[in-house]
Order: C-alpha cells, then sequence, then structure tokens
C-alpha cells in the first residue's frame, strides 16, 4: 500500500471513451454508459412467420414488424404477438421495394418521381410529395422524421432531403457513382452508403460536408468497397428479370437488400456465384467497412428480397416469409470471432526528480470463459513522432479503422501485448482487475491498446474502465537505495515483484480510498446505512425506506446534541415526513399551554387556551360534598391534584397517505418515542393535510382547489365534504341512496 496513491488518466464514460479511436464495439453500449464490449453476433437458426412471398420489412418505433406479401396484403407482427395481423396494402405499399418508418410515419415510392407517408397504424395516406423531373430509386430514414430520397436528375444522382411536412429541405450531389440501385444513411456517423456499378459490385461511403459559403451541403467520396470483397464470389441479389410477371419482379427488388440501424451497421443481403452453390447471406459491416460478421441463409429462403434489423433482431425476407434472427448472447458455433479495438490518444506523463514516468495499465473488465483482454503500449520521447501520429489519429476525413490500422503498423514503438483469458468471472456480475505494467518505459509520450476478442461459444466481453497510472510514491521508494538502482535496468526481476505487489494491493488502496464515502449518508450503500445508525444511535428501524435513513443520519448530529427536546423530535420528523409545509404537528400541552390561574383581586389571571387541572370528585377528603362510594384513600406520596393527569403529555399529529400509514404504523411510534424525554407520555395521531392548515390566507400552506369528492373514509374531512341527498349517487353506476346525515 502506498500513502501518496498514484495518479491516473481515467476512461469510463462516454465523452472518455468517445476522446478514444474505437472500432467495431457496440454504439449503444457505449451511449449508455456500458463501455466497450464487441457488437453482438445473430443467431444462425431463424424463426419463420410463414406468408405467401414476403418483401420489404420495416420496424416502427413501437416495435411492430410490417412486411407486404406477393399478393398485395401487408402483414403486422405485435411485439407479443405470434400471429401477425394481415390488412389490405394501399396501392403505394403493395409494390413497395422498401418501407421506411420515422418519426412522422411510415413512407415509401409512390410512384418514380413521388413519395407518399401513411400513418403506421391505420395506413391512412398523410402526404403525397412530387419530385418532378427527378427518378426516385431508393428512399432511407434521415433521423430527424422525414427521409432522403436517391433520386437521379438529368444525369446526376442526388440525395434529396425531404421533411415530414413535404417541404424539400436540401439537395446534394453525390458525384462519381454509376446506376446506384440502394443506399442508406447511418444517422450517427452522417454518412450515405451508396450500393452501385454496372454489376451492382461496390459500397461508395458519402460524408455530409457543409460545403461552400451560400452553397448547400455537398457528398464527400470517402472511400469504396468492392462487394465480393466481404464475402469470396458474393454479390447482391440480380436484377429482376424484364419477362418475369409483377409478383417475380417484386421478388427480386435490389433496394430492398441494403439496410442499417441505429448502431450504424450496414447489412447487405446477397448470394455467392452458382459455382459455390448460390448460398444465400446476410453481411454486416461497419461504418468504417470492415466485415463483422455475415448470417448464413437457408437454400429455400435464396434470394434474400429484404432486410431490417429492429433493437435485438435481424429481419430477412424471402420466398417463405419473414425470418427472424435474434441477438446470440454468446458467439454462435461456425460464426467469426467478434472483436473490438481501443487505442486512447497520446498520454503524457509529468517530470519527475526521480526520473520515473508511468507505473502500470489498469483495466476493469468482464472477460467469461472463452474470451479475451489483450493490453499493450506504445512509447516515445521525440515530440515530433509524437506530432505526427497524433495527427494520423486526429484526421477526420480518414475511417478510425484505417487510423488504428496505421498507429498499429508503426515499428519500433509498440511493445509486446499482454494477454488475459476470460474465467469464470467475479462474484455478483462484477468486471475483475486487469494490469500490465508499464514502469519499464521512461519515454514522455504513451498510447495504449486494448482487444477485447470473444471466440465462438464464449460471452462477449466488456471493458467498464481503463486506467493508465503514472506514480506518486511507488513500493519501490521504501526499499534501500541498493536495491532501487533495479527500477532502472531493463527487464528487472525485483522491478516486477514489486509491480504485481503494488498491483496486488490496489484493491486494498481502494477499500481504504473508499472508507470515507462508507461513511458518508449520500453515498454509502443500504446494508451500511443500518451499520451506522446503530453505531451513532440515532433513532431506526430497520422497514424504513432509503430515503428516510439517508435524512436521519444527514441530522444525526442535531438529534444527538437535542435529544429530548422540541428541535430534537422535530428534527426526526421532518427527516420522516418530508415536505413543505410540514407534514406534522407537535403539541406539548406544558409548554404550549400551561395551567390555567383564576383571577381576582390582584391576579390577573390567565390567557387561554390553558390547562385546567384540580383534584377529582373522587378526591379523599372529608368534609360536606364528600359523597359515599366515591372516594378514596390516596397511597402514600400520591397526591391526587388532576395535574399529573395532564402534565407530560406530547401528542404529534402526521398527515399521511393510506399506504404511508399502512408502511410506517408498525414502527413509526416506538421510533419518534426514542426521542420524547422518559417522563413523558407519547400520542400519535394520523390525520388529514387539512387538519394541519392554521390560517387561511395566500401562502405556502393554502392550496387552491375544487371542492372534494363526497365519500367517507379516513381521510374526509369535516366541513369540506358533503354528502349528496338522496336520490344521488356517489358513482355512475351505484345504487340512489340517501346519505343526509340527521
Amino acid at each position: 500500500m502506498t500513502a501518496d496513491p498514484a495518479r491516473s488518466f481515467h476512461f469510463s464514460t462516454a465523452e472518455q471513451w468517445n476522446a478514444c479511436l474505437v472500432v467495431d464495439a457496440d454504439g449503444e453500449v457505449l451511449r449508455s454508459g456500458g463501455g466497450i464490449q464487441p457488437f453482438a453476433a445473430y443467431e444462425r437458426t431463424a424463426s419463420l412467420v410463414t406468408t405467401p412471398g414476403a418483401f420489404a420489412p420495416v420496424v416502427t418505433r413501437e416495435g411492430d414488424i410490417i412486411w407486404r406479401d406477393g399478393r398485395r396484403r401487408l402483414h403486422r407482427l405485435a411485439p407479443c404477438d405470434d400471429v401477425p395481423e394481415t390488412t389490405p396494402a394501399p396501392s403505394a405499399l403493395a409494390t413497395a421495394g422498401r418501407m421506411v418508418s420515422t418519426a412522422s410515419g411510415l413512407w415509401a415510392v409512390d410512384t418514380s418521381d413521388s413519395l407518399a407517408r401513411f400513418d403506421p397504424d391505420t395506413l391512412t395516406r398523410m402526404l403525397t410529395v412530387d419530385l418532378h423531373g427527378t427518378r426516385v430509386v431508393d428512399i432511407a430514414d434521415d433521423g430527424r422524421g422525414g427521409v432522403y430520397a436517391l433520386a437521379e436528375r438529368g444525369g446526376a444522382w442526388t440525395a434529396t432531403a425531404v421533411g415530414a411536412n413535404g417541404r424539400l429541405n436540401e439537395t446534394i450531389a453525390l458525384a462519381g457513382l454509376v446506376d446506384p440501385i440502394a443506399f442508406t444513411f447511418l444517422r450517427r456517423s452522417r454518412r450515405f452508403v451508396v450500393l452501385a456499378g454496372d454489376r451492382q459490385d461496390r459500397l461508395y461511403w458519402f460524408a455530409i460536408d457543409k460545403g461552400l459559403p451560400g452553397e448547400g451541403p455537398v457528398a464527400k467520396l470517402l472511400f469504396s468497397r468492392a462487394v465480393a470483397a466481404f464475402h469470396p464470389c458474393f454479390g447482391p441479389v440480380p436484377l429482376p428479370d424484364p419477362c418475369a410477371t409483377d409478383d417475380q419482379q417484386a421478388a427480386a427488388v435490389p433496394a430492398a437488400v441494403l439496410a442499417s440501424d441505429r448502431r450504424d451497421r450496414i447489412f447487405l443481403a446477397g448470394a455467392d456465384g452458382s459455382t459455390q452453390g448460390s448460398r444465400a447471406y446476410v453481411v454486416l459491416v461497419d461504418a468504417d467497412g470492415n466485415s463483422i460478421g455475415a448470417v448464413p441463409l437457408d437454400v429455400v429462403d435464396a434470394p434474400p428480397t429484404g432486410v431490417a434489423a429492429g433493437r435485438n433482431e435481424l429481419l430477412v425476407t424471402g420466398r417463405r416469409g419473414l425470418l427472424r434472427f435474434a441477438s446470440a448472447t454468446v458467439v454462435p458455433d461456425g460464426a467469426d470471432a467478434m472483436r473490438a479495438v481501443l487505442v486512447t490518444p497520446v498520454l503524457s506523463a509529468p517530470d519527475r526528480d526521480d526520473g520515473r514516468r508511468w507505473l502500470r495499465i489498469d483495466a476493469q473488465a468482464s472477460v467469461p470463459e472463452g474470451s479475451t483482454i489483450e493490453i499493450a503500449y506504445a512509447s516515445t520521447d521525440d515530440e515530433g513522432e509524437r506530432d505526427r501520429l497524433a495527427k494520423i489519429a486526429g484526421d477526420s476525413g480518414v475511417p478510425a479503422s484505417q487510423r488504428v490500422a496505421a498507429l498499429l503498423s508503426e515499428s519500433g514503438i509498440w511493445r509486446t501485448p499482454t494477454t488475459f483469458s476470460g474465467g469464470a468471472g467475479a462474484p455478483h456480475g462484477e468486471p475483475d482487475p486487469f494490469s500490465a505494467k508499464l514502469f519499464d518505459t521512461t519515454d514522455r509520450f504513451v498510447w495504449v491498446r486494448v482487444v477485447l476478442t470473444a471466440a465462438p461459444g464464449a460471452a462477449l466481453p466488456r471493458l467498464s474502465a481503463l486506467d493508465v497510472r503514472y506514480p506518486g510514491r511507488t513500493l519501490m521508494e521504501q526499499l534501500p537505495a541498493i536495491y532501487q538502482r533495479e527500477e532502472s535496468q531493463p527487464d528487472s526481476f525485483l522491478r516486477s515483484l514489486v509491480g504485481v505487489l503494488e498491483t496486488t494491493t490496489q484493491g486494498l488502496d481502494n477499500r481504504i480510498a473508499q472508507l470515507g464515502s462508507r461513511i458518508d449518508p449520500s453515498s454509502t450503500s443500504p446494508e451500511w446505512l443500518d451499520f451506522l445508525a446503530r453505531w451513532l444511535g440515532v433513532p431506526w428501524d430497520d422497514g424504513m425506506t432509503i430515503g428516510q435513513k439517508r435524512r436521519i443520519l444527514g441530522r444525526a448530529a442535531l438529534m444527538t446534541k437535542t435529544r429530548g427536546t422540541r428541535e430534537g423530535l422535530e428534527a426526526l420528523l421532518d427527516a420522516l415526513v418530508p415536505g413543505t409545509p410540514r407534514r406534522f404537528r407537535v403539541v406539548d400541552t406544558t409548554a404550549d399551554f400551561g395551567f390555567a390561574r383564576v383571577g381576582g383581586g390582584s391576579c390577573v389571571g390567565s390567557a387561554l387556551p390553558a390547562m385546567l387541572g384540580g383534584s377529582t370528585r373522587w378526591n379523599a377528603a372529608l368534609g360536606s360534598r364528600s359523597v359515599l362510594g366515591c372516594m378514596r384513600l390516596p397511597c402514600a406520596n400520591q397526591p391526587d391534584d388532576g395535574v399529573g393527569r395532564l402534565a407530560g403529555r406530547i401528542r404529534v399529529d402526521l398527515a399521511a397517505t393510506a399506504a404511508e400509514r399502512k408502511a410506517w404504523e408498525p414502527w413509526i411510534a416506538a421510533v419518534i418515542g426514542e426521542m420524547v424525554p422518559v417522563t413523558a407520555r407519547l400520542t400519535l395521531r394520523w390525520v388529514s393535510p387539512h387538519a394541519l392548515r392554521s390560517r387561511v390566507r395566500l401562502d405556502s400552506t393554502l392550496t387552491l382547489e375544487g371542492p372534494p369528492a363526497p365519500h367517507l373514509g379516513t381521510d374526509a374531512v369535516t366541513s369540506l365534504a358533503r354528502l349528496p341527498q338522496r336520490g344521488h349517487r356517489l358513482t355512475r353506476s351505484g345504487p340512489g341512496i340517501s346519505t343526509d346525515l340527521r
């Protein structure tokens, strides 16, 4: 353990991860704060929803799946249903090659130069947009309630933005395309992906650029990929045969074989050549054009006619109907290994008199059995080389995967990686700590690379936090000077041994560092709340809510100091029953009222309200007013002066709902009683909030509301609720009764 813990560059939030270069990591997990995790694969076996042919699948905002068949009908499958609902399809949807669901409705290409928007529930046509002089080939969701239309005008191809109101917002030129047949829009990275070429053999990536001042936005070609590069002999669905029937042509609509999802994954459906068995696949490609897997299809479902992706499933349509591939919890057998790569930005350690620069790399990760985590680093002391590599990493015009590949190809700076294989995992699903040494470099600048890999049959690993530590005080400083010299020796066994001790004691350091938060009521765990309460001796019961417990412990000092006083009792009630105005009232008859004194002569008497005391009529006093059978002699030291029955009484009025009273009644009287003096007697009374109002004026204690509904119950308030006369009903369906209380 070290008195001065090591400092670090820390990565754990979405903003911190986004400062790094990340390749093939699930963006949804990253944005939700879950860390870095590879994309999930899809199951190899699909569930089939049989229909007479299936085309153009789409997932609505509500999670419904809609597709059409070859008989001009639409099928809708709700998330909780197993049997789809079938309805006749409107004309624009009956032969649609693609349907797009946005926040404004369901879109489709109506004619060659017009679009139509429908209500997704009733299929009522809501809007028709005419694009005169253009030829619309495909549409894609723009992420803002409208669509982009891939259209050709005068031989030039554009992406025309159509708003939810039908307005043409902007036209973005897509230069250099030859016969494009389908496209999609990646909303996270703001890129178009277009399937084009004489044989539909290439995918083109375009990034939206602001363009010159006074001109509209333009699409900048980033790169292109051959379709066959994603799978041997792979190609998209061929163009329909002009001599085929309408249904046969509809079954081969090429615009439906390209799609994307909210994670910026691209789905391209196609088949191998006839010499390869014409096996059909859906190839998954990331935003940078890298293949991240393939889902094989049965021969009877080839060729695929449509692709769409839901939140946790892949939808493919074919001749038998709709295929649903669920996300796999483990990498399926026969699939490629899933992999995610992270490279940090350049990190710089401060100068130190002792020459120490770095300490170690600590990763908090869940690495199941069959998966691995690999940690490596690169370092340099040359500022020119640092600037050159930082320029490569920061070039936003180049895909992240290419920038990572360029950094990893640098020779002479990367050290041998440390690889850890997954095991059974930590208890309670918590991530395990993994550490790699960094103390053997004295270079000022460091890059760290982490690679997560899941083999077939393994669950996905996840990186939750990453710390690149540089030293404060290290254990090497506790050794005699003769041994400290070993630190400057390369591959020193002693330094490695001390490094192991520093790493294995970090858990103790963390626990010691967290002791302060354990005794802070606002941050400690629920289990520690009960321990702290009994340690401090405050009024307590395990049945309290977490909020009540934290508020009581937050007032522990005040309640301990003022125990047995009105201030302490009110502090406890404020914690138990918070709210403004107060939901409680404390009445101490002795302190609030005092005893009444009868005036006369030189005595002016007492102001009301006050307590009236005196001897009872059966007081044992012999005299003319004594009554036989109604008097007794008092016990020793028990004079009956009428005061003892009135003094020392404290009443607490609590305003609570019926549910609160049911939950609190078993313990609240005992808890409040701990703050009352031993000589006092407590009376707890449950009241309505109206009963605590002492003034009728416009301030924080008055609520302007209508007359309360007439009802009988524990929360009915006298003079605030009037019951109906004979013949009226308390409810529309209730019997006619009389509630005239006379």
